[in-house]
């Protein structure tokens, strides 16, 4: 059996599944986590609804934080961890607590999409794919330094030989001399 769990005052819902009747007539008790999720306190009112969700086949979560990636073994994990768990409904945060750590991740997306926007993940296989953490921060990759390239510089000429010429002919004349 599964419901969606929904606070009449502000319209959020979710589902889930039902772990056992033992609760009085008119109470039911709910998670921790999916009171926060619906803003509700102890002795809230809340509308609960038997609902009929599609057997899924896919989900894409999003870590709060990226050291779940550090987790050995993250897969075998999060499917032992995703058994406690009837139903996804698109935009859940979901705990997943593993060596007394709690690591929260956001269901983005759900497939077989339907109007509830939320699967059944009991007794059937699903794909789950990661989108990057929330605090993911793009690695900067340094950029290699551009050699400068000095702008051509224009043939230099050498000035004429001025000086060459007189003392050439400073020579000539010397030896002109000489002569005489």
């Amino acid at each position: 059996m599964l419901f969606e769990v929904q606070n009449p005052e502000n319209t959020l819902k979710t589902h889930c599944g039902v772990l056992e009747f033992v609760a009085e007539e008119g109470v039911c008790y709910l998670p921790f986590w999916m009171m926060n999720l619906l803003n509700l306190e102890e002795g809230s009112i809340v509308t609960i609804t038997n609902t009929r969700l599609p057997l899924g086949n896919f989900t894409k979560i999003q870590p709060h934080t990226s050291d779940f990636h550090n987790v050995y073994n993250p897969k075998a994990v999060l499917e032992k961890a995703l058994r406690s768990y009837a139903t996804l409904t698109k935009g859940d945060t979901i705990k997943v607590n593993y060596l007394d750590k709690d690591y929260l991740f956001d269901v983005l997306e759900v497939k077989p999409e339907n109007p509830a926007n939320a699967i059944s993940i009991v007794e059937t296989d699903v794909q789950v794919d990661f989108a990057p953490p929330l605090d993911y921060v793009e690695p900067v990759i340094p950029q290699q330094p551009q050699p400068v390239q000095e702008p051509p510089q224009a043939a230099v000429q050498e000035p004429p030989k001025k000086f060459d010429f007189f003392w050439s002919r400073l020579y000539f004349e010397w030896e002109t001399c000489k002569e005489l």
